[in-house]
């Protein structure tokens, strides 16, 4: 076993055992109102009637039901059914199909849109649980979550999947999806999560129409949404696939590179694996070139129209930088790959993690300085699902060349 390897095991497992999900058990439970809070501040307390948010507690689900697939711990299972019982609770829309938008601390319906972001990740989550418990249940919520996705807010003619729809799934370009006008028809975002989820989805049901549908999926990022050019995603895109912007957004560029890759693999078809492989190493490569700083920990944007570069450093990039180059290594055993997953990760552990009060911080400037005045541990996209995920990805990994 590469002996760098061996440390990026230690020190995620480490994390992810001892301090991440535990702190999630502490601190985010809603004992008085079920599921978990909607916010926690910096000082571990909560945001007693923060609304809760489709995208947060869909995750939860996601990472709690994948640490007890990985870990074997039934804590994580007991959490696991807390996300999911809630889920399905509060959020499922039992006439329409889906899930709604936003809940308040109670539990009521206060935003009923379809947030088709949010909706991917209520995929994710369900064919997670279904996955790590073999609930039936659970894939069934799962499949007709699919199907509802597939029915009402794709693209026939141009494929893909626009942003928002109301409550009746009535695509609407005015609703607000994680697009920034309704000429930004379709984002880079909303795709990359789509693929993640019908990939996941895929593990638990082999259908033909599953099949089909990743495979599609994986040909509409690799056609339509990377510039092949440049080594990068388009964020925001017409109908059609024209760009509406010229910004790069680093992190989603090398999550994206691991996660397709993932699925070329799960779909199982040498001819898609191939042409996968080659993007996806060339955008860890670009990302390696121009964001990733020495010293550890990956910029976030940069827009080559104006020559602005982000001047921070955000949480979920650096846990998708760790991914990322360490995939990127295992496909070219280039050396720079690991060194550079490590040190992101020995970056992130330094600068992220609260080590006083425990958790996580979001953000940092360039100098690795967290803001520990402002900001929240828990919010709407704020959970531990790229670190966790980061973490259980090493962890099954280094088994994976144990085995070898």
């Amino acid at each position: 076993m590469n002996p760098k390897f061996e440390k990026l095991y230690q020190l995620a497992y480490k994390d992810l055992t001892e301090n991440l999900l535990p702190w999630w058990e502490k601190y985010d439970v809603d004992e008085e109102f079920g599921g978990f809070y909607g916010e926690v501040g910096l000082d571990n307390k909560p945001i007693e009637k923060a609304n809760k948010f489709i995208t947060l507690n869909a995750r939860l689900i996601w990472t709690f039901a994948s640490a007890y697939r990985v870990l074997g711990d039934e804590r994580w299972k007991k959490l696991a059914d807390r996300a999911y019982n809630y889920f399905i609770e509060h959020f499922y829309d039992r006439k329409n199909g889906g899930f709604y938008t936003t809940v308040d601390y109670k539990g009521d319906v206060v935003d009923d849109h379809k947030f088709i972001y949010g909706n991917a990740f209520a995929l994710y989550g369900l064919s997670e649980y279904a996955r790590a418990t073999g609930s039936e249940e659970a894939l069934k919520y799962a499949y007709e979550q699919m199907q509802n996705l597939d029915k009402h807010v794709y693209d026939p003619q141009y494929k893909g999947y626009y942003e928002a729809a109301t409550a009746d799934w009535r695509v609407n370009p005015w609703i607000h999806g994680v697009n920034r006008v309704p000429s930004d028809v379709k984002t880079m975002n909303t795709h990359l999560h789509m693929i993640e989820a019908y990939t996941c989805h895929l593990r638990v049901n082999k259908a033909p129409y599953v099949q089909n549908k990743v495979r599609e999926h994986l040909y509409v990022m690799l056609n339509k949404i990377v510039n092949n050019e440049t080594h990068h995603y388009h964020y925001f895109q017409a109908r059609d696939w024209t760009p509406t912007s010229t910004g790069i957004t680093y992190g989603h560029d090398i999550e994206g590179s691991w996660l397709m890759l993932e699925t070329a693999e799960v779909l199982g078809e040498p001819e898609a694996h191939r042409k996968t492989r080659d993007v996806c190493v060339n955008i860890a490569r670009a990302c390696y070139e121009e964001a990733f700083d020495p010293r550890g920990g990956l910029r976030t944007e940069y827009d080559p129209a104006t020559g602005e570069k982000s001047e921070r450093f955000g949480w979920w990039e650096q846990n998708e930088a760790v991914v990322g180059f360490l995939n990127a290594w295992e496909e070219t055993r280039d050396e720079k790959f690991l060194d550079a997953s490590l040190k992101t990760l020995e970056f992130t552990l330094e600068h992220f993690v609260d080590h006083e009060r425990g958790g996580w911080y979001t953000g940092t400037d360039l100098e690795g300085n967290p803001n520990r005045e402002r900001g929240l541990k828990v919010a709407g996209p704020i959970c531990p699902y790229h670190n966790g995920r980061m973490s259980m990805e090493i962890i099954e990994r280094y088994h994976k060349h144990k085995g070898e």
